[in-house]
């Protein structure tokens, strides 16, 4: 019958344990967190960019409309009385407008 004695955990160590298991896991939840809220402003931003990129090719459309031949074609007849014609064109002179004329 020799039972050897149990050895008792101080209060001491028993403390010091649950302090530091306490302060380990405070960090790993609040990393969590950060995580989960630089997650959240991640995609939010991709949102924005895919918004931006439509409103982008919507744009480019828009300038392909606008500068069309036939649309500045019509609007120089219009406004300014010039015409096209086919074989008009002579190269190495050069053509000056001035902005006061334009508008």
């Amino acid at each position: 019958m020799n039972r050897k004695p149990a050895k008792k955990i101080s209060i001491f160590y028993f403390l010091i344990s649950i302090i530091i298991t306490s302060v380990i896991l405070v960090i790993y939840i609040s990393n969590i967190i950060y995580v989960n809220s630089i997650s959240v402003s991640n995609n939010e931003l991709k949102e924005e960019i895919k918004k931006n990129i439509q409103i982008n090719n919507m744009l480019r459309t828009d300038i392909e409309k606008l500068s069309s031949f036939e649309r500045i074609n019509s609007i120089a007849s219009e406004k300014f009385s010039l015409s096209y014609k086919e074989n008009s064109v002579d190269e190495g002179k050069t053509i000056i407008l001035k902005k006061s004329k334009l508008k």
